[in-house]
């Protein structure tokens, strides 16, 4: 297990890095924090790594991580989004998002983990995902969506928001089987490797924002 650990964190590095590297490609679209956000990652495992065994959080680290990220993701579609309606139920999506981590919060405080808010927050992440796909439809702007960096910002959030929930009922589910929850915890570590690899390959092969909008 420690080994497909360090290869998630290897993947994330990697990322964080052609992030950095590609920045100049994205820098004027709604993804300009993106290669913030993955730095923030990084750094989040890197403390938890070291806060977590010595007692000082518990889940703090992994909350406020759920909360950033389905709030990233879904505030990324919204700006995306230029359809009066479709950007409406993108806000609703948000407000949602934000009151459900902040009651968990409220009943549970940091020292538990938000299992509602780690449901719904993917699971609204993955409506606004489909939102900004209808809104690609609509708009019928873009010739060629894989030189944009931005379908891989959404296939790969799709794919982690898409299993998150799954894995995370099945591990409610087989609480007492170690067995198994050993093997959901390395299908999440193979889909989050499979993530960063498709946001790796995207920072590669996407076209720089400008260059696009000329053709």
């Amino acid at each position: 297990m420690k080994s497909l650990i360090y290869a998630v964190h290897i993947a994330e590095l990697l990322a964080a890095i052609l992030a950095s590297i590609y920045y100049f490609k994205y820098k004027k679209t709604p993804l300009k924090f993106f290669c913030i956000y993955l730095w923030y990652v990084l750094v989040n495992e890197a403390l938890a790594s070291v806060l977590i065994p010595r007692g000082i959080v518990s889940y703090h680290l992994t909350n406020i991580y759920g909360l950033i990220t389905s709030l990233y993701v879904t505030w990324v579609c919204l700006r995306y989004v230029k359809s009066f309606h479709l950007n409406r139920i993108i806000k609703f999506l948000i407000f949602i998002i934000t009151i459900t981590h902040i009651v968990e919060f409220a009943v549970k405080g940091f020292d538990q983990p938000w299992g509602i808010s780690k449901a719904v927050g993917p699971l609204l992440g993955v409506v606004a995902l489909f939102i900004y796909l209808i809104n690609l439809f609509k708009s019928a702007s873009v010739i060629n969506p894989f030189k944009e960096t931005v379908t891989y910002f959404l296939i790969g959030f799709a794919l982690f928001f898409v299993a998150s929930p799954v894995i995370l009922m099945a591990r409610i589910y087989y609480l007492d089987n170690l067995t198994m929850s050993y093997n959901l915890s390395y299908i999440m570590a193979a889909i989050a490797i499979l993530m960063y690899t498709i946001f790796s390959f995207g920072f590669i092969i996407s076209k720089k924002a400008s260059e696009l909008e000329e053709n």
